[in-house]
């Protein structure tokens, strides 16, 4: 009985999954958000949707937009995948992950219709302002990729970070007030969130910035290829029953083009058959990836070094790095064996940590 109740509560969460979340890894970036939905429509995204009540009901008050809810925490993923569940909609989108690199790598330039970010975390104390969400160049960036006469509305309670959030947006050109001051106290036809309410209901004055896009373009963007899955084929004379025997957790980083690049083998797990499994944890800038890289010995002395579907992970310059250097640690231990073949693009350096 108990595994049946288990069940039950897996598939609806599983099929939640693949009905609303964005498989944005495995996805050319930007993506064409057009085909992602099925069909055309003015697209509008909330960052940071918390309970996902705001983002359902507008999809619900606006059937021919098309929502994307953008959310880093997967509690308020789950918490959404519920109300969903209960729901017909169709027109809502969801990506977990960091709001700056998903905003700047999976949108394109002048791409977005309307923004709204709600309540975001003030941060107080004043050694952690620098994590706030409002800041120079994250505003820069929501500017460049709303679509041009488009809005942006930000809410919050909190006195001091209204302020912050004022200097920063007076301190910019691409965005101008909708009013004739920087923020308002009320919105005239806005459905409050539940948060909003509560706050609202104790008399807690909400700071509302509405700020609208200037005419001009920002051009076009690059796209990025999802690209080829790395794996690095070894022959030679090794010992298939200690393949990896002396495995142990290593960690090398670097800068490319800018970006801090982390490479940490975390453990290896063997399998019956001889084969290993080595965790990987890959940072690159904003992103992380947690993933497996498969070490599989073959009958004919070849070994095939490649990710597992542990993971899915993007095959980014970290990720590459990741098997090569998986490879390498084969390398080390079993001296006659050499590469035979590799997608990874040749031997790659990577300065130690």
């Amino acid at each position: 009985m108990q595994s049946e109740q288990l069940l039950r509560s897996v598939r609806p969460l599983s099929e939640a999954i693949g009905r609303y979340m964005v498989p944005w890894l495995e996805l050319d970036w930007p993506i064409a958000w057009g085909p992602a939905f099925g069909r055309s429509g003015r697209l509008v995204v909330e960052i940071g949707f918390g309970n996902g009540g705001f983002l359902i009901g507008q999809a619900r008050q606006h059937p021919a937009s098309n929502f994307v809810g953008i959310e880093r925490s997967w509690g308020s993923m789950q918490r959404i995948f519920k109300r969903l569940d209960r729901t017909a909609l169709t027109n809502i989108r969801l990506v977990e992950g960091n709001a700056a690199f998903v905003l700047e790598r999976l949108f394109a330039p002048d791409g977005i219709d309307q923004v709204f970010i709600h309540f975001p975390d003030p941060w107080p104390k004043e050694r952690h302002h620098s994590r706030r969400l409002i800041q120079p160049g994250f505003v820069r960036l929501l500017a460049q990729r709303l679509a041009p006469e488009c809005e942006v509305t930000i809410a919050t309670d909190h006195a001091d970070y209204a302020a912050w959030i004022g200097a920063v947006l007076e301190g910019q050109s691409l965005l101008r007030s909708c009013f004739p001051s920087t923020s308002v106290h009320d919105l005239p036809g806005r459905t409050p969130t539940r948060y909003e309410q509560k706050a609202m209901a104790a008399g807690v004055p909400i700071h509302y910035f509405v700020w609208r896009r200037a005419a001009c373009p920002c051009g076009g963007v690059a796209v990025e290829k999802v690209g080829t899955m790395p794996n690095v084929i070894l022959k030679g004379t090794y010992d298939r029953t200690r393949l990896l025997d002396a495995f142990a957790s290593q960690t090398w980083q670097e800068v490319h083009r800018g970006v801090r690049v982390v490479v940490k083998l975390v453990e290896g797990y063997r399998n019956s058959r001889g084969g290993q499994l080595i965790e990987v944890m890959v940072k690159e800038g904003e992103l992380t990836q947690h993933f497996g890289v498969l070490v599989l010995p073959h009958s004919d002395g070849e070994v095939l070094v490649k990710l597992s579907a542990m993971g899915r992970p993007r095959p980014t310059r970290g990720v590459k790095q990741a098997v090569w250097r998986v490879a390498q640690v084969v390398l080390d231990q079993h001296p006659r064996m050499r590469v035979v073949s590799s997608t990874v693009g040749g031997q790659m350096a990577m300065a130690g940590s």
